[in-house]
């Protein structure tokens, strides 16, 4: 039963794209982007390698595969055809798609080298550029992606928590990141949804600082920003906390960001535009003087991928549905003194909800 079902939800999201063929007046579709193809027919290979490639016309559709994903495919997949290796993806898929005048693909994701194979081999065929179509399915996420993400969020929470216990000072931030994908993993993950980020002290105010053998040490800030991945699904956690007994400007400045994230998930809701969400963050730093050290985006969509649609920035555009994952992530860097960030996986039903139980309150380190 959950076999079929599962066929049948692949099925549906692969009508909704021939659907979609058929509005923009396209005869085919080549996918290319490993996340869309594992969204749409559940085979998954390494998502940053160009590993199958997925045609879809109008009536039809083919997965093409090398041979060493057969196996896989033939117990997944109903339709596919297979090449020797990887490197003949191309010459297959231009194969199944030499007969169609109009075809798609993902401007986003095809490499240029890829896209020129594609318009000298397709010579009685047009290639058009095209965006969003898989996205816009992905953004809403399903009852059986909650359940995912759920599961993801509830490793990392279990996973700070355990972390906590083992901070101290003298510990390398590459100690406590490789600590973290190790205590995930006992905990049923399939690995980290990205290489954990451990900031201390100055390091902190880096968002994405990348982690080293730099001792922590008493008196210092420490963010810990990591995620968990569980079936292919992501989760994000961002906790900022204390080595020693935290500082005035340390409390003053998590208050701030506690109270801009606090007031965010509360604006937040269905129908709300998703550039104004941003705009209410800055909005808030700006009474205390403090806007210009606001430095990023204030959150982003999370799922296959652990940045996805919609990016909740200055530029964003449309407004927040039910069924959206987002993290919500305000933060505030200093260049002598260090950052804070906290970042909860929150879910939109009507209104917006934290799924992380990890605590919020300052915690110091003793």
């Amino acid at each position: 039963m959950c076999y079929l079902y599962k066929l049948f939800m692949e099925q549906e999201k692969i009508k909704k794209i021939q659907e979609r063929l058929k509005k923009e007046k396209l005869d085919a579709f080549l996918i290319s982007s490993p996340s869309n193809i594992f969204y749409l027919t559940g085979l998954r290979g390494d998502l940053k390698e160009r590993e199958f490639l997925l045609n879809i016309s109008r009536d039809g559709w083919e997965i093409i595969v090398p041979e060493m994903y057969f196996l896989e495919a033939k117990r997944k997949i109903a339709n596919f055809s297979a090449t020797k290796e990887r490197g003949g993806l191309f010459l297959k898929a231009i194969e199944g798609l030499k007969n169609y005048k109009r075809i798609g693909f993902e401007k986003n994701d095809l490499k240029y080298g890829e896209y020129e194979n594609l318009s000298r081999n397709l010579s009685s065929g047009k290639l058009f550029p095209t965006s969003g179509f898989c996205e816009d399915l992905r953004k809403v996420k399903d009852k059986k992606e909650i359940g995912l993400i759920k599961k993801a969020v509830e490793i990392a929470d279990k996973t700070f928590y355990t972390t906590l216990k083992i901070i101290k000072p003298g510990l390398s931030e590459k100690f406590i990141q490789r600590k973290i994908i190790e205590i995930m993993e006992d905990l049923g993950a399939e690995g980290p949804a990205f290489l954990p980020i451990v900031a201390s002290g100055k390091g902190s105010a880096e968002p994405h600082h990348i982690s080293s053998n730099k001792k922590i040490k008493k008196g210092e800030i420490l963010l810990i920003d990591m995620g968990a991945r569980c079936k292919g699904y992501c989760s994000d956690l961002t906790r900022t906390i204390f080595i020693g007994k935290a500082s005035r400007e340390f409390k003053k400045t998590y208050n701030l960001v506690l109270e801009t994230q606090k007031m965010a998930i509360k604006n937040c809701q269905a129908g709300y535009p998703i550039k104004t969400l941003y705009q209410d963050a800055v909005l808030n730093f700006e009474e205390y003087g403090e806007e210009k050290k606001f430095i990023h985006n204030l959150g982003h969509g999370v799922g296959i991928n652990a940045h996805e649609f919609p990016s909740i920035g200055p530029r964003a555009e449309g407004r927040f549905e039910n069924g959206m994952l987002i993290t919500i992530e305000p933060g505030l860097y200093y260049k002598n003194f260090g950052g804070v960030r906290i970042e909860d996986l929150c879910f939109i039903d009507q209104k917006c909800k934290s799924l992380s139980k990890a605590a919020r309150k300052i915690i110091e380190i003793k």
